[in-house]
């Protein structure tokens, strides 16, 4: 791909439009390596300039990506939360920018070396692929770290449905991501002008990463346990607009009584925030047939709902699901889950952005965070454990709910989404959801708002869903799994060890020969 040098920064925009494009509702994990391949052969052209010239062609790659990838943030913002548009889009680009930041980090820490790299030399070509693919790997673990993370968009996302799913129940989606990027980063440096020998070798490597994580993908490190358990999972479909609504919120709170009156499950599973007050503020009546379906019944209902309790300082505020059922089981300990990995802006103000949130219309709480390792729901012969929403973003979190002795044997979701109305965030929080099935070797069911509600085996296939902003319900039967995967054991610090290692190790390969001409 030949572009004039000032131009590569637009054409690495571009591409990192294309990039996103590879993500859902469109998982082309071809597409992700393809695109990614051309830029990183544009910023191994801009390199010949400088680290800082290949980083400004990263950083811009970079920008197009989470602009195009990230773009429904704008709906939160100006939709509901009444930011005029210009301002909503800058914090959509300011944020962008923000992210792009770590991607133009990784290749500046990659062209660290370049200058006393020979790529003429397929063992030298193998060093610079693998310091791309560690430094690559090493921006995005800080990315989903720093400031409480956000590894949204991580590339391992765009290849649930690829061969290098593989990787996941192995060294998780840092570790897909990883081989995606040293993968890319072989094919681009086979596309250029480099002896035949050294092309031929950087393209068999990339086949053989993707044959090798196809073998790997067929093993199984989880085995069925207990019996199958009936769920039924309500999709309430409220309109965000009038979700906070008294009468909405009576209405939303009837409906849902009543899909839990008709319900044929053991279980039936409310979305995040089903009820938008306290369960002691439902009103007598409601609650009273939904406790009816549960004493003397083999029935519970988990139902979303920030819960208020004193505490220190006055009363603190979660964001929670409680577990109603005749005999509620666990530790001895009431059946609930707090949430425990909040969201800025949404559930706590970071230091600094009072001015941002006033900006906005939206009724946000300050909640207190849950504790990392809660006991899950026994319902049925197995252990259902909850996370809610943006919480099945960080799988080094969800792994410590599956360690024994009492490791869960099903993963549910709890959402509510509505804030970014019909976009591809729906589509991109269930391949999330997936790609959590991989790593753990456990199902995942999701309950939501608006979508997207499904069933998702432990091998990451969607078994049933719903259609998005339909209200209804998803009668399943979901089989638990026992079992640790390697990734569950040890969570990202042997991608971790590995990227360090990858990276010293190819600096050590360096030497002081020319680069490619």
């Amino acid at each position: 791909m030949r572009a004039p040098r000032r131009r590569l920064p637009a054409a690495a925009g571009i591409l990192g439009v294309l990039h996103a494009a590879s993500f859902a509702p469109w998982p082309l994990w071809w597409l992700q390596i393809l695109s990614l391949a051309l830029a990183l052969r544009l910023m191994l052209t801009a390199g010949r300039e400088s680290p800082g010239r290949a980083a400004l062609v990263a950083f811009a790659f970079g920008l197009g990506h989470y602009v195009a990838g990230l773009c429904w943030l704008y709906i939160s913002m100006n939709r509901y939360g009444g930011m005029p548009a210009p301002l909503a889009a800058a914090a959509v680009i300011a944020f962008s920018a923000y992210l792009a930041l770590f991607t133009a980090s990784a290749i500046a820490l990659a062209h660290a070396a370049r200058r006393t790299q020979d790529d003429q030399r397929l063992r030298a070509a193998m060093a610079w692929a693998a310091s791309l693919a560690s430094a690559w790997t090493l921006a995005d673990l800080a990315r989903g770290w720093l400031f409480t993370g956000f590894p949204w968009l991580s590339v391992g996302y765009a290849h649930v449905d690829g061969p290098l799913a593989g990787f996941a129940a192995l060294i998780g989606v840092y570790g897909v991501g990883m081989a995606a990027v040293w993968t890319a980063a072989l094919l681009a440096l086979a596309s250029m002008r480099c002896t035949r020998r050294v092309a031929q070798g950087c393209a068999g490597l990339a086949g053989a990463t993707l044959l090798a994580a196809l073998s790997l993908g067929a093993l199984e490190f989880t085995e069925p346990a207990g019996p199958p358990v009936s769920v039924r999972l309500v999709q309430g479909n409220v309109p965000q607009q009038l979700k906070f609504d008294p009468q909405r919120t009576l209405a939303a709170m009837q409906s849902y009584a009543q899909r839990i009156a008709q319900s044929p499950a053991a279980l039936t599973v409310l979305p995040e925030t089903a009820w938008t007050a306290p369960w002691t503020s439902t009103p007598p009546a409601i609650s009273a047939d939904i406790l009816a379906q549960v004493r003397g019944k083999a029935h519970a209902v988990a139902i979303g709902l920030p819960l208020i309790e004193p505490d220190a300082s006055g009363h603190k505020i979660t964001n929670s699901v409680i577990l109603l059922a005749d005999r509620p089981s666990g530790a001895g300990e009431a059946a609930r889950y707090d949430k425990h990995h909040l969201v800025p802006f949404g559930e706590f103000v970071p230091w600094g952005f009072d001015w941002f949130v006033q900006l906005m219309r939206i009724p946000l709480g300050s909640f207190a965070r849950g504790v990392l390792v809660q006991t899950p729901f026994a319902v049925g012969g197995q252990r259902f454990a909850v996370n809610i929403c943006y919480e099945d973003l960080f799988g080094e979190e969800i792994v410590g709910s599956v360690r024994e002795p009492a490791g869960a044997t099903v993963l549910v979701n709890v959402s509510n989404i509505a804030w970014f109305g019909d976009s591809h965030a729906l589509p991109q929080h269930r391949e999330i959801a997936r790609m959590r099935t991989l790593e753990t070797g456990r199902p995942m069911l999701r309950a939501t708002n608006t979508g997207v509600t499904a069933s998702i085996d432990h091998r990451a296939r969607v078994l049933a869903q719903l259609p998005p902003h339909r209200e209804g319900v998803l009668d399943v039967t979901v089989q638990g799994m026992q079992g640790l995967t390697p990734y569950v054991r040890t969570g990202n610090l042997p991608v971790l060890l590995i990227a360090i290692g990858l990276l010293i190790a190819s600096w050590r390969q360096a030497r002081p020969r020319a680069a490619i001409q």
